[in-house]
């Protein structure tokens, strides 16, 4: 079977939604199918270009044995709205030209956001007569609206109804967890052309990566702390001035919190600990990931957080990583959310809602004081963790994707 799948993000991007859309596509041709992807130049979670692809149009490599079509990407050095828009504009048009190029292909995959993307593989669904499925990694409208980043407004309807539309026009939609799949359904999406697939992780593999000692010999300093650690994007969603109280409102100076990453909010959020005057807190620069899995071996804790009324459905890609390093999670979120009930359902974590600082200071003194209980919650977390292993997960996706295909390629291994 042909499949092509797009995404704004593939490797070398390996954070966020990158993690899947590059995944998903390796193991599609690992399965044997004929896999093409349509996607844009590295960029992300730095929102800086690669210095060989700056200026680049179009480019066609090979990796892993997916075929890799990528077209211009705008990536603004100062994220805003506007920018995002005209960025997500750039790289929808530049998508739409390597479709044309990669030619008919029986199933179209596309994972949003940007949530606009689907209306392409709708026209080349038509235009190929192929299947189309929208893997849904984020509600980006419903984060907009919900943070206040965008306004309601009339072109916000009039993207609500196309993006529900998209939806009920494709073969298969695919929501990435229970909360997402409701709020689908609330909003008109009809459920039976639903199937959740998890977010996924090659358990074996990633449990034994790292090194330990790797990260901390790096920084002296931090050596026989006990390191809090939050890694990833920085931007207004993920509520990190929540960190910052907690490290003004914890008096233990062995106790050592580390932001780690880069994003649009990063500078605020490090103007706001440097007027504090914090000597607990320090700031790190991306990892890559190596040096991302020898800094989880040498935490204690791994830091979570999500604004308030962020939204419900809200699931980090790193969940699962962190999970099969054995780390617990400490998070501040909204209670109601789907990942606070996951990690308190499963007690692989401790979770307070955003602001409650009196709570998350509980929480690090239990997790400091109580090291017998701070093992026993990393465990849960790699128990649990084992459920969403690649194979199993995907396998199973794989056999749903054949089924709306109508047929197998005859050269799938099965």
């Amino acid at each position: 079977m042909k499949i092509i799948v797009s995404s704004i993000n593939f490797f070398p991007d390996h954070s966020g939604i990158a993690l899947y859309s590059t995944d998903l596509p390796l193991f599609f041709a690992e399965k044997g199918h004929q896999i093409t992807m349509v996607t844009g130049f590295s960029y992300y979670p730095r929102w800086k270009k690669l210095s060989k692809d700056k200026g680049t149009l179009f480019r066609v490599e090979e990796y892993h044995g997916v075929k890799v079509y990528r077209g211009y990407l705008y990536v603004p050095q100062k994220v805003t709205t506007l920018k995002r828009i005209i960025h997500e504009i750039s790289f929808l048009f530049f998508a739409s030209i390597n479709f044309l190029r990669a030619g008919k292909h029986d199933v179209i995959i596309t994972l949003t956001p940007p949530l606009l993307l689907g209306l392409i593989g709708l026209f080349f669904r038509k235009l190929w007569g192929a299947k189309i499925v929208l893997h849904i990694q984020d509600l980006q409208l419903e984060a907009g609206l919900s943070l206040g980043m965008v306004k309601r407004s009339f072109l916000t309807k009039l993207i609500d109804r196309i993006d529900r539309d998209i939806n009920n026009k494709c073969d298969l939609v695919v929501p990435i967890s229970n909360s997402m799949k409701a709020f689908l359904v609330s909003k008109g999406v009809n459920e039976s052309k639903m199937t959740i697939v998890y977010n996924w992780i090659d358990f074996k593999g990633v449990a034994q990566k790292g090194r330990s000692g790797f990260f901390i010999n790096k920084y002296p300093e931090l050596a026989n702390k006990f390191l809090i650690a939050y890694a990833g994007n920085i931007g207004i969603k993920q509520g990190l001035d929540n960190l910052i109280d907690l490290a003004e409102a914890t008096k233990n100076g062995n106790i050592h919190y580390l932001i780690i990453g880069e994003g649009a909010d990063k500078y605020r959020v490090m103007s706001i600990a440097s007027k504090k005057k914090l000597n607990n807190i320090t700031f790190h620069p991306f990892l890559n990931q190596e040096q991302y899995y020898n800094m989880l071996r040498d935490i204690d804790v791994s830091f979570m957080s999500q604004q308030t009324k962020a939204g419900s459905v809200f699931f980090p890609s790193k969940l699962l990583g962190i999970m099969a390093l054995g780390k617990p999670i400490l998070l501040s979120a909204d209670l109601d959310s789907e990942l606070s009930e996951f990690i308190s359902r499963n007690g692989c974590g401790l979770v307070a809602a955003p602001g409650d600082i009196e709570t998350l200071m509980k929480h690090v003194e239990y997790l400091y004081y109580n090291p017998e209980g701070k093992r026993k919650i990393g465990k849960k977390g790699y128990l649990t963790v084992q459920q969403f292993d690649r194979e199993k997960i995907l396998s199973s996706y794989r056999n749903k994707i054949i089924e709306i295909g109508g047929r197998a390629s005859n050269n799938c291994r099965r």
